[in-house]
């Protein structure tokens, strides 16, 4: 039997039935198959240098282990699957594990039109590269040194890689809060606002987290839905309250509702085309009173 090629990464779902350890299965699945597909794409591009088209060529497989008893958290195990041990680059095999979580971090910031963290989390790769002299040299051929070829290396896995992108996050705001691939450290975390993005077939992007006073004007308690005015722009937007105090008793947002009281929000908006497509709203606190102008 062959022993896994490098330390496990680790996916972790938080939040909602995952805090009892449970998650819808068929979303599960989903969202496991979506992650192992984009693991088994990169590797196969840093291990034989090559993103292909076709999956059945890949001589490494990602396995999954059990879940662990400390929440819902399952690890992925990279295998040669072609019943011998080619020999890799040593490097690559101390740093695979940190290196596929990079270029996986890159990959979703990518699909997030996240330009300027995209580009961060590329120079995270570069220094990576850098930082060691045999991995900037041997690893697909020291092409790593050079940021353009990273930058294109990220774009074309993304572009590859689209379908198992939206699949990831499919338990993300349905029956889990949020998953993360890869360690607190080096893992990127997918939340309500990020999901809808990478799940959506229309082009959204995430924008950045803004705060706005708000009037509430409806919510649906058990999923988050909501109708709210941006009272700066005199606007009425659609909303999703991904905020775990909703499911309290007396909470700010359904006593705002009550009351016609005025929220400050901190929200992170979803983007189509330039123009807000959908406001989440992670907090929120009555906002201070306005002056009345005379």
């Amino acid at each position: 039997m062959q022993e896994p090629i490098f330390d496990a990464i680790p996916v972790t779902y938080r939040g909602l039935f995952a805090d009892q350890h449970l998650v819808d299965a068929q979303q599960f699945g989903k969202s496991l198959i979506g992650v192992t597909k984009l693991a088994n794409s990169i590797c196969h591009e840093i291990f034989h240098e090559e993103i292909t088209h076709d999956p059945r060529s890949y001589q490494i497989r990602f396995c999954v282990g059990p879940s662990k008893k400390n929440g819902l958290i399952q690890e992925i195990f990279a295998v040669v699957t072609s019943g011998q041990m080619p020999v890799y680059t040593p490097i690559l095999m101390t740093l695979g594990k940190k290196l596929t979580e990079f270029i996986i971090d890159a990959v979703i910031k990518k699909a997030l039109g996240k330009k300027k963290d995209a580009d961060n989390a590329v120079n995270k790769i570069h220094e990576l590269a850098m930082s060691n002299q045999e991995f900037a040299r041997q690893v697909l051929e020291g092409q790593m040194r050079d940021k353009a070829w990273l930058q294109k290396m990220v774009t074309d896995l993304h572009r590859e890689n689209r379908a198992s992108l939206r699949q990831i996050p499919e338990p993300v705001g349905r029956t889990v809060r949020l998953v993360q691939i890869g360690d607190a450290r080096n893992g990127i975390a997918i939340d309500e606002p990020a999901a809808e993005v990478l799940r959506s077939p229309d082009q959204l992007t995430l924008g950045e987290s803004v705060t706005y006073d708000v009037k509430i004007h409806g919510v649906f308690k058990t999923n988050g839905a909501c109708r709210i005015e941006i009272l700066d722009q005199k606007k009425l937007v659609s909303g999703k309250i991904a905020d775990a105090t909703l499911e309290a008793p007396h909470n700010v947002y359904t006593k705002a509702l009550d009351e016609g009281a005025i929220l400050r929000v901190v929200a992170q908006p979803t983007m189509k085309d330039g123009k807000l497509h959908r406001l989440f709203i992670t907090g929120a606190k009555l906002a201070p009173k306005r002056r009345v102008k005379m």
